[in-house]
């Protein structure tokens, strides 16, 4: 049986999360139940491009928790004089976390960025309560009816694409991106902004 592989990365990820939400965005009118799409994808793209922005040379520092932080630091000193080393699991922050991180000065991976993102604390509560109440609900579904209020779903993707491009155009998070495919992903983030949501 032939085996089928696909490639990808975390920048990639980013930018098929973004594309993934304008494409199922049109059927949003026909079925109610492509809002779980449209809102895990928004999580996955906000989420992968924090990772992109804060993660350093020394992968996966900056975008793991503290503990894993010290794990991973002991690990590259070990494994310096110690062949037989283990890496420790990575573990990412939540994006409640990387949200905060990346809205310190200097959080690009590479210190570049001498202020934070942008981000609100009325957006960063608004973030936070989507990640928790929706994106959450939605991956961890309980045996359970749910009536969902979608009307801040529009919002949320517009401050997604602000934030992104803004990492975007920052430059450190998708610097491996050739031209070409970094002008496609500000297309991406436009036409996100630009949805005609059915509400």
């Amino acid at each position: 049986m032939p085996q089928h592989w696909i490639q990808t990365d975390e920048v990639e990820d980013v930018a098929g999360s973004i594309r993934h939400i304008i494409r199922v965005s049109q059927f949003l009118g026909q079925d109610p139940q492509t809002w779980k799409w449209v809102a895990v994808a928004l999580h996955s793209a906000l989420q992968g491009a924090c990772i992109c922005h804060l993660t350093t040379t020394a992968v996966p520092l900056g975008a793991v928790t503290p503990q894993n932080a010290e794990k991973s630091l002991a690990y590259f000193e070990d494994s310096r004089s110690n062949p037989n080393a283990k890496r420790p699991r990575t573990h990412l922050m939540g994006l409640p976390d990387l949200l905060k991180a990346v809205r310190k000065p200097c959080s690009a991976g590479d210190r570049s960025n001498s202020v934070g993102i942008a981000i609100s604390d009325c957006e960063f509560n608004s973030l936070r309560r989507f990640h928790e109440n929706i994106r959450n609900q939605f991956v961890h579904f309980e045996p359970m009816g749910w009536s969902i209020d979608v009307s801040g779903i529009p919002a949320i993707a517009r401050l997604v694409a602000r934030i992104i491009g803004e990492m975007l155009h920052i430059g450190y998070a998708f610097r491996h991106q050739e031209d070409v495919r970094r002008a496609e992903m500000q297309q991406s983030l436009q036409a996100l902004v630009l949805i005609e949501w059915p509400i």
